[in-house]
């Protein structure tokens, strides 16, 4: 589902009447505020749903398929998501 569905969505879900524009913004902005929450707290816990949280990734080194040549992974960090049991 793409942000265009998702909007869509939140329309014909939504309780009162709102524009395409509107509900766009209202899902950026919770975007937003989600990630602000990861970022100071790494973790966001939603009941019943799941659980946003941060991971960190360490460097590690790769070959190259075609040139067989070595190289470097960095770190990272990424977002991950996982579903309550009540979900799935």
């Amino acid at each position: 589902m793409n942000k265009k569905e998702l909007t869509k969505l939140y329309r014909e879900k939504s309780s009162y009447p709102i524009s395409q524009n509107k509900a766009k913004e209202e899902i950026e902005e919770f975007f937003e505020t989600l990630k602000e929450a990861i970022v100071i707290d790494g973790k966001v816990k939603f009941p019943k749903i799941g659980t946003f949280e941060i991971l960190s990734k360490q460097p590690r080194v790769i070959s190259n398929p075609v040139t067989r040549e070595l190289m470097t992974i960095y770190p990272k960090k990424i977002i991950k998501f996982r579903a309550s049991k009540k979900i799935k």
